[in-house]
């Protein structure tokens, strides 16, 4: 009797254990509100790369496909080529942090990838204009993306998720990087621009078309299964 006391007793003292204070940890308010402020950075740093690249000198024409001619460097264009850098590498660490420490919000979600493509169709716009990127391309990868969006609107609407898939990251990317070097579309430090800038377009480009098959594949066989 004694016995199955104590051990009662242990029972209800190890039952009322002290909780893990990780799993009660607050995050600090500024930590989650965070991810947003970071959208909303990236969402003002399009009207000033805008205006930015607006600035910029017209390039030789080229045609379809050709090769994008270097034009004379300018401070504008490396000062939009740096905001629009800056602007991406939030699009990176908002979403990097929302998932890290669980702080996404519905307000998050609508507004990070709006954010991510008024940046990316800005930009586009453009250097087309500027004759720096091609005009053909920047269609094709501005239709794939508003039919992912469309696809996933759609998954969501039946009842199904549609994730990420690392082409598709990997697109973002490399579309970034050849932004980036477009934008400033000249040699500096003996490094050419133009050139890495329409390589990385154009892998950006077959990225696109890659990953969309692969959504368009995943939407199909899951919407089958369900």
């Amino acid at each position: 009797m004694i016995f199955s006391f104590f051990k009662k007793t242990q029972h209800q003292t190890s039952n009322h254990e002290v909780p893990d204070i990780t799993k009660e940890k607050v995050l600090p308010n500024w930590l989650k509100k965070l991810p947003n402020r970071l959208t909303f950075l990236r969402i003002l740093c399009i009207p000033v790369v805008v205006y930015l690249m607006s600035l910029g000198e017209v390039a030789p024409e080229s045609g379809h496909f050709g090769l994008i001619q270097p034009i004379k460097l300018s401070s504008t264009d490396i000062a939009a080529a740096f905001v629009f850098a800056l602007a991406a590498l939030t699009d990176f660490f908002d979403g990097w942090i929302a998932r890290k420490f669980n702080v996404e919000t519905v307000l998050g979600k609508l507004l990070d990838p709006l954010a991510d493509k008024l940046l990316v169709v800005s930009a586009m716009v453009i250097l087309v204009e500027k004759h720096r990127m091609d005009g053909l391309i920047a269609v094709i990868i501005i239709v794939r993306d508003l039919g992912i969006n469309a696809i996933r609107l759609a998954a969501v609407d039946d009842g199904i998720q549609i994730s990420s898939n690392i082409i598709g990251k990997t697109k973002t990317t490399f579309q970034d990087i050849g932004i980036i070097g477009l934008t400033v579309c000249g040699t500096v430090w003996i490094i050419p621009f133009h050139y890495i800038g329409q390589l990385f377009i154009i892998l950006a480009l077959a990225a696109s078309l890659i990953s969309g098959g692969q959504y368009l594949f995943d939407y199909a066989r899951k919407l089958k299964k369900s």
